[in-house]
């Protein structure tokens, strides 16, 4: 629970216009390629096709096959080293809650199998089945039954080791995210779409909501952090954290900065191991796996994160001196020098740009912006003719 509003310095606005175009690029330069996304949603389709194909024994319990996770959300990052990345997927069964987890679980199984392809690339796992494939991408697929007990997309899944049902709700979870996404200060340009459809097309970086871009910046420093390691700053442990402490600021950097001091203020309050609750159905941990280690773990990665970001928000006199240079040092601490070094190229090519077209000035804080601020001087075209 927040008990103290941390205490705020004020940062000169023209930082904060540019750490926050250079966290939105670092963004960019981070998610899926188009490729990889195409490559995903092709096996997407051919995969939900196999499983709903009106000859399949499952035909008879009307699958309904919709994605999870951060492809449904649009907070997918680029793997890190030699990562694989992937794509979730929920196969739910209708009229099938009377049946044990264990007969759901081989009914979705026996179905993949019977694919010549797909049973070579086939691996049981704890709750889903997950198919291996050669380009460096496996797609989990999560048998499930809707919860009729509970209803509102409530769907209850197999544990294949506990033998029991688990309950979960990746579209009401969505919803919730995407509620949260909202910026509250003033009406967002976009309106907000309740419904989840089945694989959104992918969302240019520039048209996210600042609560998106959050979630994907601190998967990519969790990523860094932990070199590649996910099980203790799970991706859905991130999404619910960021969702709950997301105060609808507008600013990229300002609504990190809070977003931050508010888990590390939480986090401190907890020394035990807490649980990470899903908020639209509070019977799931998702922080299940944690033991005492990785909760530790994962408070020096927030701590870590909190750090960095402070320090690029509130240089010292000695940095302010040196310029944006150290600035982008702090950025590539944390999200790895290659994103910030791309990054810092698409600012580069979009200045050069404007300065071509007359619409790049300086700013009486010596930041560059466009001419339309007030008291900025216009910076004149380089034609490269020398003197």
């Amino acid at each position: 629970m927040l008990l103290v509003e941390p205490e705020r310095q004020i940062v000169p606005s023209s930082r904060v216009q540019w750490l926050d175009r250079h966290l939105a690029r670092v963004c960019l330069v981070s998610e899926l390629t188009p490729t990889q996304f195409r490559n995903a949603e092709e096996k997407y389709r051919a995969v939900g096709g196999w499983l709903a194909d009106s000859g399949s024994l499952l035909a008879a319990f009307a699958p309904e096959v919709y994605p999870q996770g951060s492809m449904l959300l649009g907070t997918t990052v680029r793997p890190y080293g030699q990562s694989e990345y992937d794509l979730d997927l929920v196969c739910q069964l209708h009229w099938c809650a009377q049946q044990t987890p264990l007969t759901i679980y081989d009914w979705v199984h026996t179905r993949m199998t019977a694919h010549e392809t797909y049973r070579e690339m086939l691996e049981k796992l704890k709750r889903c089945l997950r198919l291996n494939y050669a380009d460096s991408f496996h797609l989990d697929i999560l048998p499930a039954c809707p919860n009729d007990r509970i209803g509102n997309s409530s769907i209850i899944v197999p544990d294949r080791k506990l033998e029991c049902w688990m309950h979960s709700n990746p579209k009401g979870f969505a919803e919730w995210f995407f509620k949260q996404c909202q910026i509250r200060d003033i009406l967002a340009e976009r309106a907000f779409k309740a419904s989840v459809e089945p694989l959104p097309s992918p969302v240019p970086s520039e048209y996210k909501y600042p609560l998106q871009r959050i979630v994907q910046l601190m998967k990519r420093h969790r990523d860094v952090f932990f070199h590649g390691g996910r099980d203790i700053a799970r991706s859905v442990i991130l999404t619910a954290l960021a969702g709950s402490f997301y105060k609808g600021q507008r600013s990229l950097s300002i609504a990190l900065e809070s977003l931050l001091d508010g888990i590390h203020i939480a986090l401190e309050a907890n020394p035990q191991v807490p649980k990470v609750l899903n908020p639209v159905h509070p019977a799931e941990n998702f922080a299940d796996t944690w033991d005492q280690a990785k909760y530790e773990r994962f408070k020096s990665y927030i701590d870590n994160f909190r750090r960095g970001l402070k320090a690029a928000l509130y240089p010292s006199a000695l940095e302010e001196r040196q310029g944006l240079e150290k600035t982008a040092g702090h950025l590539g601490e944390l999200f790895g020098e290659d994103r910030v070094r791309d990054a810092i190229r698409i600012e580069a090519a979009e200045m050069n740009e404007r300065r071509n077209t007359g619409k790049l000035g300086v700013a009486t804080s010596g930041f560059l912006t466009g001419v339309a601020q007030a008291g900025a001087v216009p910076v004149p075209r380089n034609h490269f003719f020398g003197r």
